[in-house]
């Protein structure tokens, strides 16, 4: 390049847009980690850890909450370091922990989040909030932000990031905050995405929203931390009148993981993956490594770059 088109260059792109200009950091091969849950069975965290490093995974969320691999009632700041040695050893990263607890202000949340802290955990992903049908919806908006508070104040003082799952309405009697994105956008849209984050489900968002799913990441994008992987199709339910959902193995069900790596580029947003397993998932060793080898197999090929 000769002066004149160096100094051409340069003029160039400086009337670039913000937007384009920006360089977006991203790593060179994305994270998956494995939401612990189904495999409890094996009971024993450096077991565990040596198996999901053995199939592939990056990192793994471990469950904190009532029969998970940490108990809360009884934990200890060593079980906490425990959890994320058990990682370490096996070459997993172990940045967020799953927790039982719905408010920051909690019996106990702050024990157990201060002792997370201090093992070396980054964040932690809490309970659902649900609707009172008894309320209004104003009422029920500001019930949930006072949670929030609780939550960010939680996070604030911890040093962790406080995460929350879209997630999908399961039963007219369990009516969750979340499912509707909307809902959870007007309460994010008071904290900062360094204190308070998302883990975006497309499975879920997929669920509720039906076509317009796709205008939801983009809503939530600043807040995005992880992006939760599972698969599901609709069928009828029982009585033959309304439909369900059912979870399926990675790449047997209706939700577009292409078209959700594509948003993620338009929004510029690349966060750490966690795969979820909410289908009849194997409770053996053999068949608990060939469905999370094959679930983790299709979501890399998914989002390769």
């Amino acid at each position: 390049m000769n002066r004149r088109e160096f100094i051409g260059s340069c003029a160039a792109a400086a009337f670039l847009p913000r937007s384009s200009a920006a360089v977006v950091s991203r790593p060179e091969r994305a994270e998956f980690h494995a939401f612990s849950r189904v495999f409890e069975f094996l009971k024993d965290m450096p077991r565990a850890a040596a198996f999901l490093r053995s199939c592939g995974y990056d990192g793994v969320e471990w469950t904190v909450r009532p029969r998970g691999f940490v108990d809360p009632a009884n934990a200890t700041a060593a079980d906490l370091k425990r959890a994320k040695a058990a990682a370490d050893a096996a070459g997993l990263r172990a940045d967020n922990i799953v927790v039982g607890f719905r408010r920051g202000d909690e019996p106990g949340a702050e024990r157990l989040i201060m002792y997370a802290a201090e093992a070396g955990f980054k964040s932690f992903r809490g309970d659902y909030f649900r609707y009172d049908r008894s309320k209004t919806h104003r009422e029920n908006m500001d019930a949930f932000k006072s949670g929030f508070d609780s939550l960010a104040a939680l996070a604030e003082k911890s040093g962790m990031k406080a995460c929350y799952q879209n997630h999908s309405t399961y039963s007219r009697s369990v009516p969750l905050f979340g499912s509707l994105v909307w809902d959870l956008v007007s309460v994010l849209r008071n904290y900062d995405p360094k204190v308070v984050g998302v883990q975006y489900d497309p499975m879920h968002v997929r669920a509720e929203g039906g076509p317009s799913w796709d205008h939801t990441l983009g809503a939530v994008a600043r807040w995005i931390d992880m992006v939760c992987l599972k698969d599901f199709h609709f069928a009828l339910d029982g009585s033959g009148r309304d439909w369900k959902r059912v979870l399926v193995p990675a790449g047997e069900g209706i939700v577009d993981f292409g078209e959700v790596k594509r948003l993620m580029a338009i929004e510029r947003v690349a966060p750490r993956f966690t795969v979820h397993y909410d289908y009849d998932f194997p409770q053996d060793e053999v068949g608990a490594r060939r469905f999370a080898t094959n679930d983790l197999r299709h979501y890399r090929s998914a989002f390769a770059s």
